[in-house]
C-alpha cells in the first residue's frame, strides 16, 4: 500500500494493482523473464492481482510463476468488461490501479483510481485508450513507474 500526495490533486491511496493478462503482460502466450523480478518488487508495496478470461489456459500457472493472486472471469449473463469492472469494485476501485489493453478492460480502466493502458505487441483498443489515465508501451515500464513514488507524483501532478 502506498499513500501519496499529488500536488494540486490531493492524496491518493494505492492498495491494489489489477493486471489484465493477454496483450498486457503476456504476448503470444508468454511473458518476458524480465517481468518476474519486477513483480517481486511491486508485491512488496501493493496487493497484486491478475485478471483474465484465461483465453490461453495458463492464468493459474502464470500467477504461480509471478507469485500473485488471480481472478478468472467467465461471465455468462454479463460482458467480460462488466465482469472485470465488478471485480474492480470488489477490490475497491478508489484504491486500485487497473492495467489493460483490450475492449474487455475498458470499464475497469475507466473506473479505477488510475487506468493504465499498455500498447504492446498485441495493440490496444480505442475504447480502452479513451478510458485510460496513462499510456505505456510495455509492462516493464509500468512496473518501474509503480515502484517509483517520484515518477507517480511527477506524472500525475497538475
Amino acid at each position: 500500500m502506498k499513500k501519496l500526495y499529488i500536488p494540486n490533486c490531493g492524496e491518493i491511496l494505492i492498495r491494489n494493482i489489477l493486471f489484465d493478462v493477454n496483450g498486457t503482460i503476456q504476448f503470444s502466450g508468454s511473458i518476458s523473464k524480465d517481468l518476474i523480478p519486477k513483480f517481486q518488487k511491486i508485491k512488496e508495496i501493493y496487493d497484486v492481482y491478475l485478471i483474465s478470461a484465461d483465453t490461453r489456459g495458463n492464468l493459474e500457472e502464470l500467477a504461480n510463476q509471478l507469485q500473485v493472486k488471480y481472478i478468472r472471469i467467465n461471465p455468462k449473463e454479463i460482458s467480460e468488461s462488466q465482469a472485470k469492472n465488478y471485480q474492480l469494485d470488489k477490490l475497491g476501485k478508489n484504491e486500485t490501479i487497473a492495467v489493460g489493453n483490450g475492449n474487455n478492460d475498458s470499464l475497469m480502466l475507466k473506473n479505477a483510481l488510475l487506468g493504465i493502458l499498455i500498447i504492446g505487441n498485441e495493440g490496444a483498443t480505442r475504447e480502452s485508450l479513451f478510458n485510460s489515465d496513462l499510456v505505456f508501451t510495455n509492462p516493464i515500464d509500468v512496473l518501474d513507474f509503480l515502484i517509483d513514488e517520484k515518477a507517480i507524483i511527477g506524472t500525475l501532478r497538475k
